[in-house]
């Protein structure tokens, strides 16, 4: 059995993973979507009201409700060149990869279950944070890049806010979720970093001492 505190925790990490997962998946993933959605709209209407209409929440997807107008389908327009307001889909879902690894380590922390408890619902109010800027991006960049050039036009978007856009995309899909449960769950945690730094700091100085 591992001795030092660390290693027991790294244990417990990679145990509670996979429940994590499955919780994430089957049972948070839709319910915390909900304020995601509402904290996305709020944002993308007040920012952008002459692009913007509505964020529509649907199980792990959001619809984003636009301003503007497009040719409706043939099968489901009432007459040959009929416009209906654009609307296109997200997955939600996937900026929320890295809400499982703060579950599993704010549950593997040597803390009471009220402080687990607390520290849970803390750290996963904190997270939401994440998938709201990457829904932000992502609908911007949607409007931006992949429709026609006149919403790009009344977007007002420049060389250099394509550049900043494309580069907060990448922040929200690639950096912040997975960098964030870390940097969350020491802030919440930074008694336990208190106590086990200490320790780590002085094994390793009696395993390496110096001549």
């Amino acid at each position: 059995m591992p001795r030092r505190p660390i290693d027991r925790f790294l244990i417990r990490v990679l145990l509670w993973l996979a429940p994590a997962f499955v919780i994430w998946w089957y049972a948070l993933g839709s319910l915390l979507l909900l304020p995601v959605a509402g904290w996305t709209h709020w944002v993308l209407t007040y920012c952008f009201p002459q692009a913007i209409a509505a964020v529509e929440a649907h199980g792990i997807t959001v619809d984003i409700v636009t301003q503007f107008l497009t040719t409706a389908p043939e099968p489901i327009a009432p007459s040959p060149g009929a416009q209906a307001q654009l609307i296109f889909t997200l997955n939600a879902l996937k900026y929320t990869y890295g809400l499982p690894l703060l579950l599993a380590l704010t549950l593997a922390a040597p803390t009471k279950i009220g402080d687990k408890l607390y520290r849970t619902i803390m750290g996963s109010l904190v997270f939401l944070l994440i998938p709201v800027w990457g829904l932000v991006c992502e609908a911007l960049k949607v409007l931006v890049f992949q429709m026609e050039p006149a919403i790009a036009a009344q977007m007002g978007s420049t060389p250099l806010t394509r550049e900043l856009l494309a580069l907060a995309y990448q922040l929200g899909y690639l950096i912040l979720p997975a960098v964030a449960p870390m940097l969350i769950w020491a802030a919440l945690h930074r008694d336990f970093l208190r106590e086990w730094l200490p320790q780590a700091q002085q094994r390793q100085s009696i395993a390496s001492p110096v001549d």
